[in-house]
């Protein structure tokens, strides 16, 4: 059902598999925080559209706190945030960005380093998130494990994710 007004009468029980949302988002200039000994560590904002699920239309937003290893694979923690206005949800966010088989990462310092640009490419993105709403048509999320998955190229700095109750 992808209708924002379902009342609890109209949705199923059993969950699994449901779309929660499907959305497109661009990030924010990033903020690199330094280069630690695991990694080096930015915190993005990233703002967009949820295109399809029953939160179809709502803005998606938050703070991508990143962490960029040495072999390349990222660690996300995001919060993020749902409004559709009426219904609003908080989202907690934690996953891999995986790069594509074969690219050579280069030395975290040289992504550091001011004026560095991330090549144009998709890096899989694989996750988890828990969601909380006081919308009575949307409790059920409250005790439901999303699974994500989905692209992100810190190139053009866009973000495609699905989410889909586990």
């Amino acid at each position: 059902m992808n209708d924002i007004n379902a009342t609890p009468a109209t949705r199923s029980t059993n969950h699994t598999g449901e779309l929660i949302y499907r959305f497109e988002a661009q990030l924010g200039e990033p903020f690199p925080v330094g280069v630690f000994d695991d990694g080096i560590r930015f915190h993005n904002n990233f703002d967009g559209r949820i295109s399809d699920g029953p939160f179809a239309g709502a803005r998606i937003y938050g703070l991508d706190e990143f962490k960029l290893r040495p072999d390349g694979v990222g660690e996300v923690v995001a919060p993020e945030a749902i409004d559709a206005g009426n219904v609003r949800a908080s989202v907690h966010v934690r996953g891999y960005v995986v790069p594509p088989d074969g690219l050579e990462m280069p030395p975290l310092e040289a992504i550091a380093t001011p004026g560095f640009e991330f090549p144009d490419l998709d890096f899989r993105f694989t996750g988890s998130a828990t969601l909380a709403t006081t919308s009575p048509e949307f409790t059920w999320l409250n005790s439901t494990i999303a699974i994500l998955e989905g692209t992100v190229n810190m190139g053009t700095g866009t973000i495609k994710v699905e989410a889909r109750a586990a």
